[in-house]
Order: structure tokens, then sequence, then C-alpha cells
């Protein structure tokens, strides 16, 4: 870790060579998804290198610390797909309850429509306007987090988000927002 903490990327090989697959491990459990947990693994290990000078070898081993940030990235990921219905998937008892006339299916079709609706008005966004709400509504990311990837001052990205929810407001496709 003190090697890591003076950004040495021999050991950040040597820590992903010891714990990747504990990792992966920690975030399997809690992912219940090979992906995302190679994801966890990606950014645990981005996490470490960028923030190794807050490891304090008084506080616990870097084992231990280690798993304590695979752990609460996982959980954090794993509440971020959930409030994007990402577990929600395809549920066979959906497709019964349809079937049987039990669901509401003018209800069903309707949402598919208002998601075709959304696409299409995101895709005739300026570019800029568009995926700033994409990385803010899809990717999670703050406004600020926003302007450093693209680049842009945050007074600029907050007029790209205001500007494109406005332009979506007047398709009638953003209500709430």
């Amino acid at each position: 870790m003190l090697l890591l903490k003076d950004k040495n990327q021999g050991a950040l090989t040597e820590l992903f060579r010891r714990y990747s697959r504990l990792i992966f491990g920690v975030g399997f459990r809690i992912l219940q998804d090979a992906g995302e947990a190679e994801e966890i693994v990606q950014d645990v290990f981005l996490y470490l290198f960028q923030k190794a000078f807050q490891f304090d070898e008084r506080k616990g081993t870097a084992k231990a610390w280690i798993l304590q940030v695979a752990y609460s990235r996982s959980i954090d990921r794993r509440n971020f797909l959930q409030r994007r219905h990402f577990y929600g998937g395809t549920d066979v008892a959906d497709f019964a309850d349809i079937l049987a006339g039990t669901s509401d299916v003018e209800r069903h079709v309707l949402s598919k429509w208002n998601l075709v609706k959304l696409q299409n008005a995101l895709r005739d966004l300026p570019e800029r306007q568009r995926r700033t709400l994409e990385m803010f509504f899809f990717e999670g990311l703050e406004l600020r987090d926003i302007a450093g990837q693209l680049g842009e001052s945050f007074e600029n990205v907050r007029h790209y988000y205001y500007r494109g929810l406005q332009k979506l407001r007047k398709n009638d496709l953003v209500q709430a927002l």
C-alpha cells in the first residue's frame, strides 16, 4: 500500500494479483451478475489507485480495507441497478397474467409506447443535451461529474440539462422532473 500511495503501477499489479478474485466474489455474491462483478473489480482497483493515500494501516490491514471498498461499491451498484429496475427483467409471471387476462395489457403496451417515444425524443435532442441527460438519468452521474467527463463547465452542463428537460416536457414525456 505504501508503494501504491506513490502511484507505483507494480504495486497495483501485485494487489490485483492477490485480491481480484476475492473482490470478484464479493461483487458476484451481492450483484448476482458476473458482468457487474467484473465492473466492481475494475471500479475497486481504480478507486484504490486514486485513493491509496486514504489508507491508514493503524485502522486495519490492507486486505480489510480493500474488502470494505469492494463491499460498499457492490452495495452502491446494486442499489443503483435496483433504482433503474435492472433486476426487474422479464418476469414469466407477468406473461402468465397477460395470457390469463388478469393483467392490464393496455397499461403494459402504453408503457412500451412511452419508452419508444422517449427514445425518439432523446434522439432528437442536440448531442450535448442528450448526452447530459443520459449520463444523469441512466448512468447515475451528478452534474459536476458530467462536467468533468465532458470537459465542460458546470454551468454549461446545467444549461444542457435544463434545456433538454424543457424540450422533453414539450413532448409531454417528462412531467415529474
